[in-house]
């Protein structure tokens, strides 16, 4: 077969494209196995070709046989551009056994990645030689490049049987000695670490809430909470302000009344007092050294284009090592060529699942409910979801007890079984944190303050 002879081609390996076509032909069972195998894995245009014939082959229940592969290729005109019959002999003898078979994927798929990445590198130089505007540069730097990460994130084989049972043994042994725990990083709310063991690697979680009804604030709460123990966090909002959120975090690390921060003057007024107490100015002091000196991250996306969240979610991790991501909220991001809204929530909340997993952090998404309480695109979000918190409010328009915080339910668990839990947890507007409690309603104050 001819190979490329110029000496800038691209990253190829010959041998691992021989061996994976020989171990298909040899042991054609071995294509079930195959994964997202696929032409563009073979830089050889004469291996790309013989792959097309066994793929061709095996979907159409042919299976493969040496001699009728041949008159195939004879047949269809592809046999020179494939070597003939001692090019296709030459392949056979290759691998004589499929052992390292998963071992060769992993390298074709390197070396894919690999010319991902300059195809990718010479797309944007074209581009940004021309000036463009920072949407179409944005547009032509997000994409290909979660590509690539996708496809490198699978490089690595599968482990057998024999190394998930060596890793479990582990686990177990360690947990019954008392020296792992299966809570991982804790939300700093018991009612939640309860249920959920805390936020692990790799999971994807979802806070829910109507308009107004608090999934930014026990988010933020939980983002507060985390930060305080060391672990570092990253905040990404769509709606509102980061100055906003940071304020809300003042007043929730804070413990004071939301006034006490957003109306300094006023609070000291209602109170009896010229000016704020030292109490007050002391505990404020605290919060912000705590942000401060703490692993914060507050980076509001450029735009709401889903390729601008994940490369400041990278971002974050590359420079801070963010932990936990939170994104805030979910049906503000698009995500172009989709049909329908529920495609493209469904193709966003995929896409924050994957790069959780690539990263190894803990992805918590919040997401708006609609007047009826329904999480608007539910079935998109709670296919991928690994746990989802529905902050519950009454939603009887004609009652007084309109959007009065009822509970917090866990709609779903996938790791602990404890879907359909109502947490005993309600939003205290004055303190803007949930608190231990059913059914309370908000007080004046707190509606004063507008959290």
């Amino acid at each position: 077969m001819n190979e490329p002879h110029h000496i800038d081609a691209l990253p190829y390996s010959v041998g691992a494209e021989k061996a994976v076509l020989s171990v298909l032909l040899g042991f054609p069972e071995n294509y079930h196995e195959r994964g997202a195998l696929s032409r563009e894995w073979f830089y050889l245009p004469a291996h790309a070709i013989l792959f097309d014939v066994i793929a061709e082959l095996m979907e159409s229940g042919e299976g493969i046989e040496l001699v009728s592969l041949n008159q195939r290729l004879l047949d269809t005109g592809r046999s020179e551009s494939t070597g003939g019959a001692s090019g296709l002999a030459d392949i056979y003898g290759y691998a004589p056994a499929p052992n390292a078979f998963h071992k060769h994927l992993a390298i074709l798929r390197g070396k894919l990645a690999a010319r991902m990445a300059i195809e990718a590198a010479t797309s944007i130089i074209a581009v940004a030689r021309q000036a463009p505007e920072p949407q179409e540069l944005q547009e032509v730097l997000g994409e290909p490049i979660t590509a690539i990460y996708e496809t490198m994130a699978e490089s690595a084989p599968a482990p057998d049987t024999k190394e998930l049972s060596r890793r479990f043994l582990e686990r177990y042994q360690s947990l019954c000695k008392g020296k792992a725990t299966p809570m991982g990083i804790p939300t700093g709310i018991s009612e939640i670490d309860a249920a959920l063991k805390g936020l692990h690697p790799k999971q994807l979680g979802i806070i829910s809430a109507r308009p107004s009804g608090g999934k930014s604030t026990l988010a933020t709460q939980i983002f507060s909470n985390i930060g305080k123990t060391g672990e570092a966090v990253g905040y990404f909002p769509l709606e509102g302000t980061t100055d906003a959120a940071y304020s809300r975090c003042v007043i929730q690390m804070s413990g004071l009344v939301a006034r006490a921060v957003t109306d300094p003057v006023l609070q000291a007024e209602m109170s009896g007092r010229s000016s704020p107490s030292k109490q007050e100015t002391t505990a404020i002091q605290g919060a912000i050294r705590t942000l401060a000196l703490g692993k914060f991250v507050f980076d509001p996306p450029r735009s709401s284009d889903i390729g601008s969240v994940i490369a400041c979610i990278r971002r974050a991790h590359r420079k801070h090592g963010i932990e936990v991501a939170f994104v805030d909220y979910i049906q503000l991001i698009s995500a172009k060529g989709m049909r329908t809204k529920e495609e493209e929530v469904s193709h966003i909340s995929k896409s924050l699942l994957r790069v959780g997993v690539e990263l190894g952090i803990s992805m918590v998404v919040m997401s708006q409910e609609n007047e009826e309480g329904e999480t608007k695109h539910a079935r998109a979000i709670e296919e991928d979801a690994d746990w989802w918190v529905q902050v519950v409010q009454h939603q009887d328009r004609k009652k007084d007890n309109y959007k009065e915080h009822r509970y917090c339910l866990i709609a779903k668990d996938r790791h602990n079984g404890k879907g359909g839990w109502r947490l005993p947890l309600v939003l205290d507007a004055d303190t803007v944190r949930f608190v231990y409690g059913l059914e309370e309603k908000p007080s004046k104050k707190g509606k004063e303050a507008g959290f």
